[in-house]
């Protein structure tokens, strides 16, 4: 990627002729955007798919592709950009060659390629990779010992690079905004993330735990109370297995939000609740069978804890979200 705006670019070979889909995509996005050649490894029709935001400083793309050569040429490093990009495999297969060495790139796995040297990425499969794209200081800073980067495989902290991958997943649809607090702490936990996953050491490895990974198991634990909350069993005994975590992890780190795990459910459960009695279109539920829906089973402490929280009832709800309708 090259110095792409904050407005999001999306392209897909599918919606062009089969004729032009290779010659569009290695010219508008390869060459202009991403400053990459790329070669065909065999004939059968080619197909790719990319979508780019930029957060901060961190440009982050997720890429489908048949099989292809993408090369950084002496041609397209005259751009000046060193910039480093790290390629986490999704799935599919690839291989990277820099530093006149070959290193094999298979699912799960993450390796950093260097804009500031000559380099390719051989995908071998149809596959699907995320690309981050740093700017060299933000990672050198993190990683004062590393002199050179090209190469480096993500495999110091397992848990970390798998905590990336998710926290990539997670945020593929959202739309980030240009700047803001939010995308700043969005841009510190990737970052905080590859630091660990790259080897961090010493104060700059317990600075990255302290923001990154904590930051991101808070993230995994609300979405798992998203999912879940139609659950009358749901707990944080269950979440934190489910996890791979211990209860007690769970507490500290919502706690840290200033609310506890119940709390957050609780919260979760009336607000969702909230969002069905104000649509009009589903009037017709009756309010108890929404609250069982919703991991209430006792539908007088629902009652309670509904009006504490809205200073309404249920039904005074359902009827202003009606007179508004009208």
């Amino acid at each position: 990627m090259d110095d792409v705006t904050t407005a999001r670019i999306t392209f897909n070979t599918d919606t062009l002729p089969e004729r032009d889909r290779f010659a569009a995509y290695c010219e508008h996005m390869m060459r202009r955007i991403a400053r990459l050649d790329i070669m065909r490894r065999d004939a059968s029709p080619f197909a790719a798919a990319v979508d780019i935001q930029q957060a901060g400083s961190v440009g982050i793309c997720h890429i489908a592709t048949s099989t292809s050569d993408y090369v950084r040429t002496p041609v397209l490093m005259r751009d000046g950009d060193d910039s480093l990009c790290i390629v986490l495999c999704r799935s599919g297969g690839a291989y990277q060659t820099q530093r006149d060495n070959d290193q094999g790139l298979a699912p799960g796995e993450a390796i950093v390629c260097d804009s500031g040297r000559l380099g390719s990425i051989h995908v071998t499969a149809n596959s699907r990779f995320w690309c981050i794209k740093v700017p060299r200081p933000r990672i050198a800073t993190m990683l004062p010992r590393h002199e050179r980067f090209a190469g480096i495989k993500l495999d110091r902290d397992p848990v970390a690079r798998r905590l990336l991958f998710a926290y990539l997943a997670g945020t593929l649809n959202l739309d980030l905004p240009a700047d803001g607090q939010a995308v700043a702490l969005y841009d510190h936990h990737i970052l905080d993330l590859l630091a660990l996953s790259i080897g961090a050491e010493g104060e700059a490895r317990r600075m990255a735990e302290e923001g990154g990974v904590r930051a991101v198991r808070r993230a995994a634990i609300l979405r798992e109370i998203d999912n879940r909350l139609h659950d009358p069993a749901l707990s944080a005994a269950g979440t934190a297995i489910r996890l791979g975590i211990t209860p007690r992890y769970i507490h500290v780190l919502l706690e840290e939000s200033g609310h506890s795990f119940s709390e957050h459910v609780l919260e979760r459960r009336l607000a969702k609740i909230a969002e069905v009695l104000r649509d009009p279109r589903q009037r017709r539920r009756r309010i108890g069978d929404v609250a069982l829906a919703h991991g209430f089973s006792d539908l007088s402490h629902f009652n309670r804890a509904f009006r504490r929280r809205y200073g309404a009832t249920p039904s005074q709800m359902r009827r202003q979200g009606a007179a508004k309708a009208e």
